[in-house]
């Protein structure tokens, strides 16, 4: 009895359930022809650091044209992929409907809805994106109105005329003359399959963004339309074959690469990925953006000398440049690219192998467990098995040389040792310097191999670049941050950023990084070029990848952080290294962009001393002691006690021993 009774409620609440739906569903047919207009989309508006306007977007990218002059091409491509029966169904296709339940079963999330033509449209019209039973109702309602009211050609032209197809093009003329220069009616067939697919994911399948999605998508709809029978297949090998022109953006004066950025990657993921709510709801977006400083890191791209002209018409090599405040996180400048008309990849998100630029993360591995700037390694030929295939890693410095001698920490980053850092990493634990590139912000997979030192594994600039900034912060992480808040038409927070600390390193550690790292810029530094340019108190490391394809320098100042990536889109070897062709380059940038800001020292911190070493052996300096001398730095506690003997240092030799050694090689 106790379980008829409870069978008995669950079916009274089902009835009542299904009866409100039914109820709420026919309420709202009834009223279907009352609906108020759907709100006229807003324009949304972009402001830099000081709040000043650099940018707009919005959606009136409309052409509409009438049904009879879309191609039967655009037309039956549309049909094939998005609703093959479109012309049989009332507007609900039940098979399609099937098919999505029984895939959302398997992926055990809704992910598929099994969408019409006629569906998509009356969401298109009238709905929000809400994924909620309400608003399924509204949709059937809406639905059954439209299939009612009109005949499927309008329903076909109407959502032909509305349809987003990204970058601001909505409907299929504005569509074709956003991609391809032309009206839909001069559409090959290729690139009527091109632009039937985008619908579905307009930023994934965009071909400016994603071409192989977009290929590959454009494959799926010439293979419908085969299945639909409305092309052959000898017709389908033809558009794949056919080599598509896109049309070219005109040049913007705004800040392109970045604008793209907040628009496509951050803003997306507080919009799960509905790009176009950004472009219809009058969104007021802060961001932290410096167009002062922007202005300087394009002119920095737009100085890389040219080689050549590639296949596609774009010049190379092409560069990055990231600028971050080191205080709080904020990116002041991001140029992806010598110019956003002639190649929309931002290679500021692009991982390529940095080079010696990635040497500090050995030696504050180092610093960490013990070792000092005076700590000496002897830079001689090795030969390292290597763990998988027991063949011989035989390194070298630049060029295939070696010093044949010992040197200090501190020199060995100045001149970009080789042999030094691979001693250095081995020496402190390869999983430690794995450990410390993630605790500094590096998320790209690294490995422990014994090339990672020399910066073989493939890194954003981005990621390299705010890796950098707990060396200049005082062992302060801090995230990169884009935007500062974004408000929308009725005035309320959508999303309020604060700046995002965390201690990662001892300050002690940071500070002994940064003295260390503004040797690179002194005389005799691989970037030495670089100091000469730059007239401030300033840190930084250049990288060359092997085989010269990738040029790197990442520096700072207290006041500023920057990544410079120079190289070729398809590897082609500069010629030159990260030294002579990046640092000069980011050197002008700096100088550039703090030209209004006053210099300053790196502050030392408590608990770091002085004392004077002998330069070659890295000890106190002995009173007999010949050669040259220098003031080191070291954290209380690990300063060197000995003083360098005639057994460490052959300055501390008498002089009649000297024609005796060979070459006199170290006076």
């Amino acid at each position: 009895m106790k379980l008829l009774n409870i069978f008995l409620i669950a079916v009274t609440v089902l009835m009542l359930a299904l009866t409100g739906s039914f109820s709420f569903f026919v309420y709202n047919l009834v009223y279907v022809s009352q609906i108020e207009p759907e709100p006229v989309p807003l324009t949304t508006r972009i402001y830099d650091s000081q709040d000043q306007l650099m940018a707009i977007r919005y959606l009136e990218n409309r052409l509409e044209i009438p049904l009879e002059e879309i191609p039967d091409k655009v037309i039956q491509a549309t049909l094939a992929i998005e609703d093959r029966h479109f012309y049989q169904h009332l507007g609900f296709d039940l098979s399609g409907l099937g098919r999505a339940l029984v895939n959302n079963l398997k992926q055990k999330r809704f992910s598929q809805g099994g969408s019409t033509i006629t569906q998509q449209l009356a969401k298109n019209i009238y709905l929000t994106n809400d994924r909620t039973l309400v608003r399924k109702i509204k949709e059937a309602a809406y639905t059954v109105h439209l299939e009612h009211y009109y005949k499927k050609d309008e329903i076909l032209e109407r959502y032909l005329n509305t349809i987003y197809y990204g970058h601001s093009a909505y409907g299929i003329e504005a569509a074709a003359r956003t991609y391809f220069n032309k009206s839909a009616s001069e559409l090959s067939l290729a690139e009527a399959a091109l632009l039937a697919g985008i619908p579905k994911g307009p930023l994934y399948y965009s071909p400016l963004i994603n071409p192989s999605a977009a290929v590959n998508r454009q494959t799926s709809v010439l293979q419908a339309m085969v299945s639909e029978g409305y092309i052959t297949e000898s017709e389908k090998q033809a558009a794949l074959e056919e080599v598509l022109v896109f049309r070219q953006p005109e040049p913007e004066e705004q800040p392109s690469y970045f604008v793209e950025y907040i628009i496509n990657v951050e803003l997306a993921k507080l919009f799960n990925g509905d790009i176009t709510d950004i472009y219809r709801r009058g969104l007021e977006i802060y961001t932290t953006l410096d167009l002062n400083i922007q202005q300087a890191a394009e002119q920095t791209i737009s100085s890389i000398p040219r080689q050549r002209i590639d296949h596609q018409g774009c010049r190379q090599p092409q560069g990055a440049l990231v600028a971050i405040d080191p205080s709080n996180g904020y990116i002041k400048a991001m140029v992806g690219g010598r110019d956003f008309s002639e190649t929309q990849l931002n290679r500021v998100f692009s991982r390529r192998s940095p080079g010696s630029a990635f040497k500090p993360i050995v030696y504050a591995t180092a610093l960490e467990q013990g070792q000092t700037a005076a700590t000496t390694y002897s830079c001689q030929p090795i030969s390292l098995p290597e763990p998988s295939s027991g063949a011989p890693y035989e390194p070298s410095d630049y060029g295939g040389g070696f010093h044949h001698r010992e040197l200090t920490i501190r020199e060995a980053i100045a001149v970009s040792c080789n042999i030094v850092a691979i001693k250095t990493f081995l020496d402190t634990g390869p999983e430690n310097t794995v450990e410390m590139a993630a605790r500094l912000g590096i998320n790209s997979p690294l490995g422990s191999y014994y090339s990672l030192p020399l910066g073989t594994a493939e890194i954003s600039l981005l990621e390299l670049t705010a890796a950098f900034a707990p060396f200049c912060n005082g062992g302060i992480r801090v995230e990169p941050l884009a935007i500062r808040k974004v408000i929308d038409s009725k005035g309320s927070v959508l999303l309020e950023n604060s700046p995002r600390r965390t201690r990662v390193l001892d300050e002690k550690v940071a500070f002994l990084i940064t003295d260390m790292l503004t040797g690179v810029l002194a005389e005799g530094g691989t970037a030495s070029n670089a100091g000469l340019i730059l007239n401030r108190p300033a840190a930084g490391k250049s990288g060359t990848s092997q085989a010269g394809i990738n040029a790197h320098m990442i520096g700072y100042t207290p006041d500023l952080l920057a990544g410079l990536y120079i190289g070729d889109d398809f590897e082609q070897p500069l010629g030159t290294t990260g030294g002579q062709l990046a640092a000069p380059l980011w050197a002008e940038f700096m100088e550039s962009a703090l030209k209004d800001t006053p210099s300053r020292e790196f502050p030392i911190p408590q608990g770091v001393i002085r004392e004077t070493i002998c330069a070659h052996s890295g000890l106190l300096q002995s009173p007999g002691c010949k050669g040259p001398g220098r003031e080191e730095f070291f954290i209380e506690g690990t300063a060197p006690t000995e003083q360098c003997n005639y057994l460490t240092c052959p300055h501390c030799l008498p002089d009649y021993w000297w024609p005796w050694l060979p070459g006199q090689l170290h006076r």
